[in-house]
């Protein structure tokens, strides 16, 4: 009996055994298949990602479908050509329509009131003198109508001072910008070694960054993504696959800075830049340039409110409406002049708040941006000639500089100019 217990006992230990194998097995057969679609899952992660990022050919094809607006901006003299700008200034760019509106209606008003009675009936003397109202009816009262003209008034001197400041506030970042990437420029060439070709030509890259930056941070306040077409304009010298990764990014400023940190990075690891000068440079420079960036994007993606808009224009208008009722039964036929001035004069106003609360478009009177994005490639440039220079001390070494200084004879120069 005991020998049958033993077996029966050992029956059930082998089968346990088995059961905990096949259980054990079946766990390692699922964990190796969560493993392979794990990693399956992580591959097509990164497939994604590098088409993401990583630009192709279909990139440049996207980029070359952009229609972009002809430039228009105004250039002159504030000293010496004050008084000759191109008649297109005196233009308001967002009005026109508005403005002729209300000079049909003032001309039919004005005569509606000097053909009809609705405002009395005057002596033939009287119409000669261009009054064409009695002197017992008048269209409208003129103390409301002061009363209500002071207020608004003040309304749209608010807003213009609101657009301007924001003009004032776009045109200091991208002056701190040309001056932060100056700086940039300037202690990248002077601190960080170069040995071989290689850091010779990832010095290259990076300053030709500095420039791309700026056109890259022009075409993203304006909504724009082709920036292929600039970076050809400027001459900048980066390599196809760049350019492709650079337009391929969702914010390409970003991108920008990213290559640059990434390049001052590379320095340090190699042990061309120590961590103290890292430090200066980002804090100086790359810090400073995201800044700027970030003000710019405060001022175009920030308008002015909607409805402060609105219903400023809607009582504007309301009072030019109006204002012609006031004035044509003193001025007559002069109305239609008086009328139109006033109108020209508090619509060209609002209008101009309107043209450079976002200073970085194609208006008139927006900032010429790219002008200042040459501006960045001419700067950059000329401090990384210098740099680059292969006579080095002809421009750094005292010693040389003097004794090269024996070459020339000031006075003949003199004696020649006389």
């Amino acid at each position: 009996m005991e020998s049958v217990k033993v077996s029966k006992t050992q029956m059930k230990l082998s089968t346990f055994n088995s059961d905990s194998s096949d259980s054990s097995n079946a766990k390692e057969e699922r964990g190796q298949d969560s493993a392979t679609q794990g990693e399956s899952v992580q591959r097509r992660i990164r497939r994604t990602l590098s088409n993401a990022i990583v630009g192709t050919l279909q990139t440049f094809r996207h980029g070359s479908k952009e229609v972009r607006r002809d430039k228009c901006h105004i250039t002159y003299g504030p000293t010496h050509q004050w008084w000759q700008p191109p008649l297109s200034a005196w233009i308001p760019e967002h009005n026109r329509e508005i403005l002729l509106i209300l000079f049909i209606y003032i001309t039919g008003v004005t005569a509606l009131a000097r053909f009809t009675k609705i405002c009395g009936e005057n002596s033939e003397e009287d119409v000669e003198n261009n009054k064409f109202c009695s002197d017992d009816f008048i269209l409208l009262q003129d103390k409301a109508l002061n009363g209500f003209a002071v207020g608004l008034f003040l309304l749209l001197a608010f807003r213009a001072n609101q657009a301007y400041d924001r003009f004032w506030e776009g045109r200091k970042s991208w002056g701190r910008m040309r001056e932060v990437s100056r700086d940039f420029t300037r202690l990248v060439c002077s601190h960080v070694k170069v040995e071989t070709d290689d850091d010779f030509h990832d010095r290259h890259r990076a300053i030709n960054y500095v420039a791309a930056f700026a056109a890259a941070v022009k075409l993203h306040l304006r909504k724009e993504r082709d920036i292929r077409r600039d970076l050809d304009e400027l001459g900048l010298d980066l390599a196809v696959q760049d350019v492709a990764n650079l337009q391929n990014a969702s914010h390409m400023p970003l991108f920008c800075l990213d290559i640059l940190s990434n390049y001052l990075a590379q320095q340090v690891d190699a042990g061309k830049l120590s961590d103290y000068q890292l430090g200066v440079i980002n804090t100086t420079s790359l810090a400073v340039m995201s800044d700027t960036l970030g003000s710019c994007e405060r001022i175009a993606n920030t308008p002015i409110p909607l409805s402060y808009v609105l219903q400023l224009r809607f009582f504007l208008i309301l009072w030019l409406v109006l204002y012609p009722l006031h004035v044509i039964p003193y001025y007559g036929w002069w109305s239609i002049l008086i009328c139109d001035l006033v109108s020209f004069a508090v619509l060209g106003i609002e209008s101009m708040a309107c043209e450079i609360e976002n200073p970085f478009g194609y208006d008139r009177n927006d900032l010429d941006l790219d002008a200042y994005v040459k501006g960045f490639y001419n700067d950059t440039q000329e401090i990384l000639g210098r740099a680059e220079f292969r006579d080095h001390e002809q421009i750094f070494d005292r010693k040389k500089l003097q004794s090269m200084s024996g070459r020339f004879d000031l006075n003949a120069l003199d004696i020649e100019e006389t």
